[in-house]
């Protein structure tokens, strides 16, 4: 019986069109001063979580060679080892681009080294226990299209060999997105794409080249999950939504969730949850919505945000109605 969110991808597998972000898997890490991961993150927990997902139906895990340096990656190869389910139903995706120091695990630099790419990717296969990826992505969103060609026909040529079976660029960048579609095995593009951040433009070049849009920050880092309120304290210095960076539209520089995004959330709630979904079933059922190409990464920290994240596979898509009556809502 296929499931209203099956799918078949490019590589031929068939599964639920979500899969789960392992970004906060990999707990606190730093470039610099900055904080670039999570604070309170627990192995055990981690892996309660995996199991939990893959209980549900989730078949697409979503990492990075950045996590913690590859911890993440190698939470991801003991919750494989450890399951009941065939591992070829799994669809795993990689992201390689950020250097990190080996014994800190913290980020010190970029590389865009075609040189590189080979090493990079046997490093992530070495860590998960793969001698095959699904899906590998380049991770520097806005890199240079005319410094990048090298990155990309060195995964091409890991695709031909078989190593990888598909590559894409994590970019929010549409020309860049697209430049490099006429190479062998480039299948996929991982963009922002949630209710307070819609990406028309990438989706519309997406479902033209008939791409896949894996989907980070589908609840907008929690913020649309509800548990964070206008009384909800500040995160702190070692935590990346405490970091204050510029790209960080859904907490304020202390920290503290976005107060212009909690009077939208608040706008919406009752139209979210009308049909019993949860507030984050509803936010990644309009993400869902966007096209029969994208795919929601949601970031789970708890057995119990899967449970809850997952129901979606359930519940589904949102209709164009309630779809029509969310933008109705957001634009006043």
């Amino acid at each position: 019986m296929i499931a209203p969110l099956d799918v078949k991808l490019w590589n031929g597998k068939t599964v639920p069109r979500i899969g789960i972000g392992t970004w906060v898997m990999g707990g606190e890490q730093y470039w610099g001063d900055m904080p670039t991961g999570w604070q309170g993150v627990d192995d055990a927990e981690s892996l309660a979580t995996l199991r939990t997902a893959f209980d549900l139906g989730v078949r697409i895990i979503d990492t990075a060679d950045q996590y913690g340096a590859g911890h993440s990656e190698r939470i991801i190869a003991k919750a494989l080892n450890d399951m009941p389910y065939d591992r070829s139903e799994f669809v795993i995706a990689t992201k390689f681009g950020l250097v990190c120091d080996p014994d800190s695990g913290n980020i010190t630099g970029i590389s865009d080294n075609p040189a590189t790419v080979a090493p990079a990717v046997e490093a992530s296969m070495k860590r998960m226990g793969l001698e095959h990826i699904d899906l590998v992505q380049f991770h520097l969103n806005n890199h240079p299209v005319d410094k990048s060609r090298g990155v990309f026909e060195e995964l091409a040529k890991l695709y031909e060999s078989g190593k990888i079976g598909g590559f894409g660029w994590s970019t929010d960048d549409v020309i860049g997105a697209v430049t490099f579609v006429g190479l062998p095995g480039y299948v996929a593009v991982q963009h922002d794409l949630n209710l307070f951040a819609p990406a028309p433009d990438m989706l519309k070049a997406i479902e033209k080249h008939e791409l896949w849009a894996f989907n980070r920050q589908p609840l907008a880092m929690g913020l649309l999950t509800g548990k964070h309120t206008s009384t909800s304290a500040g995160f702190g210095k070692n935590d990346i939504r405490g970091s204050g960076a510029e790209w960080l539209a859904y907490f304020e520089k202390d920290g503290r969730p976005s107060a212009k995004l909690l009077a939208k959330l608040d706008k919406l709630r009752d139209l979210l949850t009308s049909d019993g979904r949860s507030l984050a079933q509803s936010a990644l059922g309009w993400v869902l919505a966007q096209s029969p190409r994208t795919i929601p990464l949601p970031g789970c920290r708890t057995p119990q945000q899967a449970c809850d994240n997952f129901g979606v596979i359930k519940c589904s898509a949102l209709s164009s109605e309630v779809i029509d009556e969310i933008a109705k809502v957001l634009k006043h």
